[in-house]
């Protein structure tokens, strides 16, 4: 009863959790200003001289010549695709911080789905043996000769043994 229960609330909580991450990704976003364009693709483009950093964080000369490439771009009317594109054909995809495909956005939602899958299995499987339980040799109408027929294997066995 007790399993039942715990299995319905994990199962409700992970639908509603699903919901969540659905609503969030279909949900549209506010228009940008310029300058909020702009900081969001410094804190996508990583510093070519820094390499673990974004523009945004690398306070170095490169970095703000990057960042004042971005902010003539997008006041010169480009988008920000095409401001990021610009950037990637000088410097190629590794200049994003971020992987171009977003499959790779989808992996950890995926194995959490696996996971919980692998426990909604475990859990069944667990749970059956203990909804019908297997017949013991005492409850059958032949366990009398079954049992004895073992008895006489194990003399015969335990003959052969000895001899």
């Amino acid at each position: 009863m007790i399993r039942q229960a715990a299995f319905t609330l994990a199962a409700v909580a992970l639908v509603a959790l699903a919901a969540v991450a659905v609503v969030n990704l279909l949900r549209p976003a506010p228009p940008l200003t310029a300058a909020q364009q702009a900081r969001a693709l410094e804190a996508e483009l990583r510093c070519p001289d820094c390499q673990g950093l974004s523009v945004a964080e690398s306070r170095t000369t490169s970095a703000g010549a990057i960042r004042t490439q971005i902010v003539r771009q997008l006041d010169a009317g480009q988008t920000p695709a095409q401001v990021r594109d610009y950037f990637v054909a000088r410097y190629g995809e590794w200049i994003l911080l971020e992987p171009a495909s977003p499959v790779w956005l989808l992996i950890p939602f995926l194995l959490i789905g696996a996971a919980a899958a692998g426990l909604i299995v475990w859990l069944r499987s667990a749970r059956s043996p203990m909804a019908a339980p297997s017949p013991t040799l005492v409850d059958t109408p032949a366990a009398p000769d079954a049992a004895e027929a073992v008895r006489q294997r194990v003399r015969d066995e335990v003959e052969a043994l000895d001899a």
